[in-house]
């Protein structure tokens, strides 16, 4: 599949794609214009507000940090009679969990490393996540971060891995970010709320590698049990899982 079928052309956002069309458990693929994945959306133009809305969008989950929520606000779509659920990952600042515990960030130049470390931090965030994917009432849904790259791309390969999408498709999924990246940056970079604290991030934190999700997925797997392991450990029901499965899977044509 050409990244380019999935990417919905917006204005204001630049990695804002759907998740359906990947090959999943029993023959089943994910289903079209269900399930989106996103950077921010608080850019987006007039049209852009027009199409999501003719699409149905029914809910957001914005898992940013409380920072950047009130740095950019809600965007355009705020006043949209969509449900909008903020569930940051991390906390402001990179440490911190849900218990309000510091946690210590690990090394940023190791983003598999990051990304476990979400599953710590930002594990009831997560699992509240797949909980709401698991109403089939709350979509069309769209989940995003900032630059849709990181916690956005964790968040994706739990759903997809939960659906029986295989590993060397989710990676794949993972590496369109890759090509989105610049256009990404360049919103930031000329935003003056922005540039000094982009200034200081190490460029390894923007690089979109598949040895990246591939050794996430082998821990996930090798010491975690899976995403269903993890996600029932997090506190997510089994009748949501079974839920979220039921909505987004479809028979093969």
């Amino acid at each position: 599949m050409d990244p380019i079928d999935r990417l919905i052309p917006l204005d204001g956002a630049f990695n804002f794609r759907d998740l359906g069309g990947y090959p999943g458990a029993g023959g089943r693929v994910t289903r079209w214009g269900t399930l989106f994945r996103s950077d921010t959306l608080h850019e987006l133009s007039p049209p852009d507000v027009a199409l999501l809305r003719s699409m149905g969008l029914a809910t957001i989950i914005d898992l940013r940090t409380p920072r950047e929520l009130e740095q950019t606000g809600r965007g355009p779509l705020a006043p949209e009679p969509i449900a909008y659920r903020h569930l940051s990952v991390i906390r402001d600042g990179g440490g911190g969990g849900a218990d309000g515990e510091a946690v210590a960030a690990p090394d940023v130049d190791d983003l598999t490393e990051r990304y476990l470390w979400y599953l710590e931090v930002g594990g009831p965030a997560l699992a509240e996540a797949l909980t709401i994917l698991g109403e089939p009432d709350a979509y069309p849904l769209v989940f995003h971060c900032a630059a849709g790259k990181d916690r956005t791309g964790v968040l994706a390969a739990l759903v997809l891995d939960l659906c029986g999408v295989a590993p060397e498709v989710i990676v794949a999924d993972y590496l369109i970010t890759a090509e989105r990246m610049e256009l990404i940056l360049g919103r930031y970079r000329s935003d003056p709320r922005f540039d000094e604290r982009m200034a200081q991030v190490p460029p390894g934190r923007f690089g979109v590698e598949a040895g990246t999700m591939e050794r996430f997925l082998e821990v996930l797997h090798g010491r975690l049990g899976g995403s269903e392991a993890w996600a029932t450990a997090a506190g997510v029901p089994r009748a949501s899982i079974d839920s979220l499965r039921a909505v987004l899977l479809r028979p093969a044509d």
